[in-house]
């Protein structure tokens, strides 16, 4: 005899809820603790005992959570009526036959094992067993020894049914899993031929790009071939790289584009130049007609050209490659300048930043990966730190301009690897140590420019450059770092191309060499603020083709050489200030008919002002502050005294601000002095 307890169960529930409860936790594998509901209404007895088993089992799934089959699917699957001998025997009881089955017992033993052996162990159950229990009799008031034979049949259907629909969900999900991994793998062969995208998200070690829909982001991230710096910077959904690459995966995913197959260096182009337009607040310049507009080819995305030197014809070249990113008039640019600037290193000739105060940061150390680069420029930015040794990867660049900004550090010897330089500046930084001597096998160089670097030791440059590189036309050094006086070398003789020469504030003392004169090609010398001596040198009648002429705050005196008018009749500045001249203007002033500039204030020169002045029908600035001249000055002369003129020399440019006539310490009138007494 065995002896099982009553199996409490909801009072709208059945017996086919055991059955039910076996699969779901054979599915769930969660251990079950009861199926108790709170209320304990009994069940009212029907005369009509034919409701389908699943038509109870729908009164319980709504609370249970689970789905509700149709009525009629219900009713057509239901192989189980409920039958007379299926009895409520009190609340939340129920026996088959008078035989309580032991519910509990049922579902643990049948979901621990496989749907094979949870059968065979229902279908151990005896045929005929009796129970005695004395709750059941009091519940039933039934006998206690009732065959089985009708419950045990009842019970191997319903599990083998039960089992054999578990059996076909599970068979039937395997077919759509591997459905499912057929279509994607199809269509992943489809994107890597095509370039087309899907819906697959971004791995997660993009978290900033985990909500993009791509094309296959893995094969497409490998296609593009983007360097560690890059990666690292797209785990972070706020970077310039981020926003770039959001930009462009929009844009491939957009169906009605005619641009969503373009070749991969063309996404790859537009990439670099998409994070430089977000690293630079691009939608904050004055000018950014068509940049990022997916519709409009990058050559045309405006750029700022200033100077003839900087505007190429194009901005790329005929595989629509780009050859120049120039922006050489005030954009309002704010960051820094990325790394992926580098990836049009295949094409890149030009790359001109100037004026662009808000533009900060280092100078990216990828830049050296712009193999193809001729002219780099980068002036008047809020640049800092230091140059780097990988801008002398850049074998081809010609011209590197780094002027105004704010570079710290010594000059790095590996830029003397490049041996087509022809153009160096370098100007208003704070560098230490001295010129590496590497410099002097830049055999092409032309134009070399060090101005106001006062920690920069430049002392041996100009003999250097004297003997080594002598087809050198323009050199232009300016405030050399403090040291010992210093004579101009005497070989610069050797130097028979150059045409600009300008040493400011370089300590200079002595006299210019008599052999100054073989530099025949000079069309300007600024030696000003220096400490030459004697009195004018008689060698520089010899540079008829001079155009500037500076010698202002010197030690030279004595009387101005009619020669200097008479012969040099190509000046248009002379500067002649701050030195300890005498004598009277010599009326041969009327001689320099080219004239645009005359200063010889502090000067000791006196007498009147020649009438001759009024020949100079370019004169637009004449300094004589503090001068022992007097008479008046021509009205004439008044009307040309306020305006801005500006030039260049040697390639660069130089801005003079019109002083007019400064009276102060003289014996002037007219104009903007006292007036003139009248007679």
């Amino acid at each position: 005899m065995s002896h099982h307890q009553v199996v409490e169960l909801d009072d709208e529930d059945d017996d086919f809820d055991i059955l039910e409860e076996i699969v779901r936790k054979r599915a769930s594998n969660v251990e079950m603790t009861s199926i108790n509901k709170k209320t304990n209404r009994q069940p009212e007895k029907s005369d009509s005992h034919t409701m389908s088993t699943w038509q109870d089992v729908t009164q319980m799934r709504p609370a249970m959570g689970v789905p509700v089959f149709p009525a009629t699917l219900r009713e057509e699957r239901s192989p189980f009526p409920v039958t007379p001998d299926m009895e409520f025997t009190g609340p939340g009881a129920f026996a088959v036959n008078g035989i309580s089955a032991n519910r509990d017992d049922i579902i643990e033993e049948a979901v621990d094992q496989e749907p094979v052996d949870a059968l065979a162990t229902a279908t151990q159950i005896p045929e005929h067993e009796n129970i005695e229990d004395s709750s059941l009799l009091e519940n039933t008031g039934t006998d206690t020894t009732v065959p089985n034979h009708r419950s045990m049949k009842y019970w191997r259907q319903r599990l083998l049914f039960v089992l054999s629909l578990e059996a076909n969900v599970v068979l039937l999900s395997v077919v759509v899993t591997l459905l499912v991994i057929m279509a994607v793998s199809l269509r992943g062969h489809d994107n890597s031929d095509t370039s087309q995208s899907t819906d697959t998200k971004v791995p997660s070690k993009f978290p900033g790009l985990a909500a993009m829909p791509t094309m296959e982001p893995p094969n497409f991230l490998d296609s593009l071939h983007l360097p560690d710096y890059t990666l690292e910077a797209l785990e972070n959904p706020r970077s310039p790289q981020s926003k770039a690459y959001e930009w462009l995966i929009s844009n491939i995913n957009n169906k009605t584009s005619t641009l969503n197959n373009l070749p991969k260096w063309r996404l790859k182009q537009r990439f670099s130049l998409a994070t430089f337009y977000y690293s630079t607040r691009g939608g904050f310049w004055v000018k950014n007609g068509g940049w990022l507009e997916w519709e409009t080819n990058e050559c045309d995305w405006e750029q700022l050209y200033r100077h003839q030197e900087s505007s190429p014809e194009v901005n790329c070249n005929e595989m629509g490659e780009i050859k120049a990113l120039v922006f050489c008039i005030a954009n309002n640019m704010d960051g820094t300048i990325p790394p992926e600037i580098s990836f049009l290193g295949k094409s890149l000739q030009l790359l001109y930043l100037c004026r662009q105060q808000q533009l900060r940061g280092s100078i990216p150390t990828a830049l050296g990966e712009l193999t193809q680069l001729n002219e780099l420029a980068l002036t008047a930015t809020g640049i800092s730190g230091t140059i780097p040794r990988e801008l002398g990867l850049m074998t081809n660049l010609g011209q590197l301009k780094l002027i105004q900004n704010n570079l710290l550090g010594s000059i790095p010897s590996e830029l003397g690897k490049l041996y087509n330089m022809t153009i160096f500046r370098l100007s208003e930084a704070e560098l230490t140590g001295s010129i590496p001597t590497e410099f002097y096998q830049w055999h092409k160089l032309e134009i070399l420019g060090v101005m106001e670097c006062p920690k920069l030791n430049t002392e041996l440059v100009l003999s250097e450059i004297a003997e080594s590189i002598q087809q050198v036309q323009s050199i232009m050094l300016i405030q050399r770092a403090h040291g010992d006086k210093m004579a101009i070398p005497s070989h610069l003789d050797k130097l028979t191309k150059l045409s600009d020469l300008a040493l400011n504030d370089w300590n200079i003392s002595g006299t210019i060499p008599s052999n100054f004169g073989d530099l025949t090609e000079l069309i300007l010398l600024d030696l000003e603020n220096n400490s030459i001596s004697g009195t004018f040198p008689q060698v520089l009648f010899k540079l008829t083709n001079m155009v500037h002429l500076n010698l202002g705050s010197n030690r030279l005196e004595g009387k101005l050489p009619l020669k200097i008018f008479a012969q040099l009749t190509h000046l248009r500045h002379l500067s002649l200030g701050d030195n300890q001249f005498s004598g009277t203007i010599p009326t041969e002033v009327g001689l320099l008919s080219s004239l645009m500039k005359l200063d010889i204030q502090n000067t000791e020169l006196s007498g009147t002002l020649p009438t001759e002045l009024l020949q100079l029908e370019n004169l637009t600035s004449f300094v004589v502050t503090n001068t022992s001249l007097r008479g008046s000055i021509p009205e004439s002369l008044c009307d040309r005294m306020h305006q801005q003129i500006s030039g260049y020399f040697g390639g660069g440019k130089f801005h003079q601000k019109i002083e007019g006539p400064i009276c102060q310490g003289t014996l002037l009138c007219g104009c903007d002095c006292d007036p003139c007494p009248v007679d």
